[in-house]
């Protein structure tokens, strides 16, 4: 700063000799190379504060200044202390978000319990889940209003059944699968998957009345047992193992008493047993509520 002032001094000095030697009058000439551009000053303040920060008292003034403004560097120790146990955690806040998107997205509310939803008054859509998959249900929606039944319709479940069947050698079966809405028949029991009957006029061979010679009763009139039950009839190919048909085999609809029986084109043997027969595939839609008792 002493420089400074006696360089300006020094410049005025100079400024008064001119004067008094040119009458009092500065030449615009003499003038700029009195005076540095501003350029030139700029440059010459920019290296004062790298270079002489001491000297021109920057140093203080920044000390001040942070005296006056607190401590510039907060370690962890000056952290407020936060309780934490209040705040939501990130499962929290992700159910909150799986709520907050059923409801806005498909105006449907998700329930949990044990057992078939059948007593619960619920809004229609609104989603349940049996957490014991009572029968291989688990996921509900409802349907209709109010309570039974009726009112509620499985979204995911699997079951299968193998009910009590006539005319069959022993270990052969037929086995139902529901899968959500949708049913499968399935022969099989004896050696590589065949299924068999035993000879006509055998104990426990049960003729079917329309053609007793022909027809075979598998499960009488009624028999195939509810939440497995067509919508209407339905009918198959019946072969041997070599793929030589046999027959057809037929599911009656509500129709025609929920029965299933084998019709071979030939009349069944009364010597022997037939234990290769072989079927083709049978699925179909039901509408029976899902079965409570197996």
């Amino acid at each position: 700063m002493d420089k400074l002032k006696k360089a300006i001094e020094s410049i005025g000095r100079d400024i008064g000799a001119l004067q008094a030697n040119q009458g009092g009058a500065l030449q615009t000439t003499k003038a700029y190379e009195l005076f540095p551009t501003y350029a030139t000053l700029q440059a010459q303040m920019t290296t004062n504060i790298k270079e002489k920060h001491v000297d021109l008292g920057l140093d203080a003034l920044i000390d001040t200044k942070l005296q006056n403004g607190g401590d510039p560097f907060i370690t962890r120790s000056k952290l407020p202390t936060i309780d934490t146990s209040q705040l939501a955690s990130k499962n929290d806040l992700e159910e909150l978000k799986r709520k907050v998107g059923t409801g806005a997205n498909s105006g449907s509310t998700e329930l949990k319990g044990q057992g078939f939803p059948y007593a619960l008054n619920a809004d229609i859509g609104t989603i349940y889940t049996d957490t014991t998959a009572k029968n291989g249900a688990v996921k509900w929606i409802k349907k209709t209003a109010g309570t039974g039944s009726n009112a509620w319709s499985v979204l995911f479940g699997d079951v299968k059944h193998k009910p009590r069947i006539s005319s069959s050698q022993n270990n052969a079966y037929v086995e139902f699968r529901r899968i959500n809405s949708t049913v499968e028949v399935g022969f099989g029991g004896l050696s590589w998957g065949w299924f068999g009957i035993v000879r006509r006029g055998a104990p426990s061979y049960v003729p079917q009345g329309s053609d007793r010679e022909r027809n075979v009763v598998i499960l009488n009139v009624g028999g195939i047992p509810v939440g497995f039950r067509a919508t209407s009839s339905k009918l198959g190919i019946m072969t041997n193992d070599k793929g030589k048909r046999l027959g057809t085999f037929y599911l009656g609809g509500p129709d025609d008493g929920n029965q299933l029986r084998l019709q071979f084109d030939d009349p069944v043997p009364t010597d022997r047993d037939i234990g290769d027969l072989r079927f083709t595939n049978m699925s179909y839609t039901t509408d029976d509520p899902w079965p409570e008792t197996l």
